[in-house]
């Protein structure tokens, strides 16, 4: 399957898989108060913090292992699973004695704290069989999985919130019941590909945390960017403001569903290309990021006029955040363009590199939060995020061009 039609399956699933939340969002704000939002933006904070804690980048070691043929996969992913499910329990355990705390900081319930590690876990291994499908280039599988577990997660949402009447918890109780059910679907189309229940080796779990660790201060850096704005906008302004903000994230988050698409179309083709080393293929994948770049850039303008259409639908308390969206679409297009330059030291294997640029961008992001927010809120945030992804692309363009040659100057590529 080439790029093209691959990129046009990854881009129609993920659009359906959000379309399908994205409808909905009228009848929820409805439903919901913006404190509702609030909660459950925080909910979504820590569970992001969670998963690479559990997983250890997991996602991104099978992927690069998959295709060695000198890799027993079976093996690498039986002797992970067992760390990830050890990791979990104490993860969980830990949540419960530290729950408290955070309730008081944060306005999530104790009693959802706990549940956090076990959804990582869950999040893991549907991500893993995913990764699988992604280097086996099986993007209808990929697609279909997905949007079958948002239309689980849908269902539930509407039968908790509206049947049941519940709040913020009906949301909750919706997303870790449909990841469970993803997770136990992963689990046993893993054990048919017969990639489960392997011996262990001690050897490919020292493999994996090797390269899986040093990504964690780079998932985490991702992380703080995309969602501690939500926590300091939650300490400055409260729970209300975060919800209102949670909704024009969700709004411009419409270009971040775009370019993740083309990612997951992107990363496998360019590692298939980058084994010839062929120049030809190198000036095509350049000329590509370029055309990307513009392409994105137009996308980012073409969902700011419609802003005010989409907003519309929404609830009258949520009005505030239209003047967010194109600050936040603009963040989520440059995060795609790191994306697109990124993928070369993930290739060779310099993810310590990416650690270090990560972690940086992220403490600019916050030193970003804690300096605009308190003079202009919501607004603040956006902007923040906005910088931040855009300083993230510029570092790790000019990083990228110095470990791996590419022809980015086409004109003098030979």
């Amino acid at each position: 399957m080439n790029i093209v039609k691959s990129m046009g399956i990854y881009t129609g699933a993920n659009l359906l898989n959000a379309a399908i939340p994205f409808l909905f969002l009228p009848l929820l704000t409805n439903y919901l108060s913006t404190e509702d939002y609030g909660i459950l933006s925080n909910f979504n904070v820590l569970a992001n913090l969670m998963v690479p804690f559990v997983g250890f980048n997991l996602m991104a070691s099978v992927q690069i292992q998959y295709l060695k043929k000198e890799v027993d996969n079976q093996v690498y992913l039986s002797s992970s699973m067992r760390l990830v499910l050890a990791l979990s329990v104490v993860l969980t355990l830990l949540m419960f004695c530290v729950g408290g705390w955070l309730e008081n900081n944060i306005g999530v319930p104790k009693e959802f704290l706990c549940f956090i590690a076990l959804y990582a876990m869950f999040n893991v291994v549907s991500e893993v069989l995913l990764a699988i499908w992604r280097m086996e280039d099986k993007a209808i599988n990929y697609g279909v999985f997905r949007v079958l577990r948002t239309i689980i997660e849908v269902s539930l949402v509407l039968f908790f919130i509206v049947k049941m009447k519940m709040n913020f918890e009906g949301t909750i109780y919706a997303l870790l019941i449909s990841y469970l059910a993803a997770c136990i679907g992963a689990f046993f189309i893993l054990w048919r590909k017969n990639l489960l229940f392997g011996n262990f080796n001690i050897a490919f779990v020292k493999h994996a945390l090797n390269y899986g660790l040093p990504l964690i201060p780079h998932t985490l850096s991702g992380v703080a960017i995309m969602y501690s704005d939500k926590l300091i906008l939650t300490y400055y302004w409260g729970l209300s403001a975060n919800g209102i903000y949670a909704v024009g994230f969700m709004v411009g988050q419409m270009i971040g569903l775009l370019q993740n698409s083309f990612n997951q179309a992107w990363v496998p083709w360019v590692f298939q290309k980058l084994k010839t080393g062929n120049l030809t293929d190198k000036k095509r994948m350049v000329k590509i990021t370029y055309l990307y770049i513009v392409a994105i850039l137009c996308a980012v303008f073409v969902l700011w006029a419609i802003i005010p259409f989409i907003y519309s639908f929404l609830g009258k308390d949520f009005q505030a955040g239209i003047d967010l969206v194109l600050y936040i679409a603009l963040g989520f297009a440059f995060n795609g363009m790191y994306k697109m330059v990124s993928v070369y030291i993930f290739y060779i294997e310099k993810t310590k590199i990416i650690a270090y640029t990560s972690v940086g961008v992220a403490l600019l992001n916050i030193a970003l939060n804690f300096y605009l927010i308190p003079i202009y809120h919501a607004q603040g945030a956006a902007i923040a995020t906005m910088i931040a992804m855009a300083f993230q692309f510029v570092v790790t363009w000019w990083v990228s061009s110095r470990i791996y040659k590419m022809p980015w100057n086409l004109k003098k590529a030979k």
